[in-house]
């Protein structure tokens, strides 16, 4: 069994003081929520890892996803007022209309592996055997270069591209009572995981009202071809 050791967790703020804090970000995601054959799986885990701490926060099925990129980032959004909310929604429509072309594909696979702790968060991290979700994060991040005007005023809203392909499952709304026994529970239960695959159909513009999809809405889908 992996010996997952850590001195000390990372707080997360906004879970541990404000979880349902208005914010404004828009994401390019899919799996959001998880498809049946992973939510089957995920229903036990997350019971299980519940149980681990009072202080875990672990995140219900209907908020799990995977973020492809980042357009506005949340945390950067806090508390906005009707200005400020417009003036991210206003970006939103010309975001779709650049991804289009990059965001044409075909449906593909991606592989949920054994989920791993680390001081802020677990995830669950993903495989991309097609290499699809690489492409379309290049593609897209080329495609909203070419309008300058645009891109900056997405990487002042926070644009990012994750270095990974991953969920995050659980963040830390308060320290676990005791540190190592939670993470050797954690250890415990994520041997038991094996690889799951889910195949994915279609592409998510999403926007996020609160805190890590607690309240997300789809503002545009893309659907991929058939294989």
């Amino acid at each position: 069994m992996t010996q997952t050791a850590l001195d000390s967790v990372i707080i997360d703020d906004l879970l541990g003081n404000e979880p349902d804090c208005p914010v404004f970000g828009f994401n390019l995601a899919c799996s959001y929520p998880f498809p049946p054959v992973a939510a089957q799986f995920y229903r036990s885990f997350a019971s299980r890892l519940s149980a681990l701490d009072e202080g875990a926060y672990v995140y219900p099925e209907w908020e799990t996803h995977v973020t492809i990129i980042t357009f506005a980032n949340f945390s950067l959004h806090r508390h906005p007022d009707a200005s400020q909310v417009a003036q991210l929604q206003s970006l939103v429509m010309p975001v779709i209309e650049k991804l289009r072309p990059a965001l044409a594909g075909p449906e593909f696979p991606l592989v949920i592996g054994r989920p791993v702790l680390t001081s802020k968060a677990a995830i669950l991290p993903i495989s991309d055997p097609t290499g699809e979700v690489a492409r379309i994060r290049r593609e897209a991040i080329d495609a909203l270069k070419t309008n300058g005007e645009l891109h900056e005023k997405l990487l002042r809203a926070g644009l990012t591209v994750p270095g990974i392909v991953h969920s995050t499952v659980l963040r830390f709304k308060s320290a676990p009572s005791n540190l190592k026994r939670f993470a050797a529970g954690f250890d415990e239960i994520a041997v038991s995981v094996q690889p799951i695959e889910i195949r994915i159909e279609e592409l998510l513009l999403t926007v996020e009202s609160k805190p890590y999809m607690r309240e997300g809405t789809i503002d545009h889908r893309f659907p991929l071809a058939p294989v």
